[in-house]
């Protein structure tokens, strides 16, 4: 059995996650019909609940000690413990190689910067997910999180907005990417996803979650990239948990 540790509490249900970067893995394992459980750990328990399994930091602290970060999982099939989402997902195509691939040969270095790039597009977002924090973790967790990066700057309607109109020029710069190779829904295209739409999807889908699916805020959003934020959510999340 494969555990994936996510970040809680929370009133984020199993089969999505709480962390976006868990959310990677958690649909990944969904798309490989790979059956998991969720283990879930409050952000000062990262490291120690880390070091307890063999998982291995990820990066490091501003003064070179080692920083532990989730996700990170613990495949009692193998005994190994892996972090790090890409690393993660190349582990389970070599570990389960009758599964669908996730990293195909030749495509790591392609993935890998998509899914950075991603990243530092949906951090541009931050001031306008950290308001609803308090209707979706815990107190104790809201509090946590304030103490390392300070309470949340309410925004002014106008303020939300730039964020907003920012967020989607910001990822519709992706959508050269997409056309100048001619594909469709699938960065790689094909019918087939690959860990770069999931990091993808992991990351806009707390949109969807968060916001809820008749709101403004995910009906703009399901429209970035040409509408291929949308079609993506919809196909991902038809993979269901085993």
């Amino acid at each position: 059995m494969i555990t994936v540790y996510d970040l809680g509490p929370s009133k984020f249900p199993e089969h999505v996650a709480c962390s976006p970067h868990t959310r990677k893995i958690i649909f990944s394992l969904n798309y490989k019909k790979l059956p998991f459980k969720v283990s879930i750990i409050a952000l000062d328990e990262i490291e120690r609940t880390a070091k307890s399994i063999g998982a291995p930091p990820t990066t490091s602290n501003p003064d070179g000690s080692p920083k532990y970060t989730v996700p990170f999982i613990h495949d009692s099939s193998t005994g190994k413990s892996i972090s790090d989402s890409l690393m993660i997902a190349e582990y389970l195509d070599k570990a389960y190689p009758t599964t669908p691939k996730l990293v195909p040969e030749g495509t790591r270095v392609l993935q890998a910067v998509f899914a950075d790039a991603v990243n530092a597009k949906f951090y541009a977002l931050t001031s306008v997910f950290l308001p609803k924090f308090p209707e979706w973790f815990s107190p104790e967790f809201v509090a946590a999180i304030e103490k390392r990066m300070g309470p949340p700057k309410l925004l002014s309607q106008e303020e939300t907005k730039e964020v907003w109109a920012k967020g989607k020029k910001s990822f519709d710069e992706l959508l050269g990417t997409y056309e100048s190779a001619g594909v469709g829904k699938f960065v790689m295209g094909g019918d087939k996803p690959v860990f770069a739409d999931f990091a993808l999807a992991a990351m806009l889908s707390g949109v969807k979650i968060m916001f809820g699916d008749e709101s403004e805020e995910w009906k703009n959003v399901s429209g970035w990239i040409g509408g291929r934020v949308g079609k993506l959510l919809e196909e991902v999340l038809k993979y269901e948990r085993v």
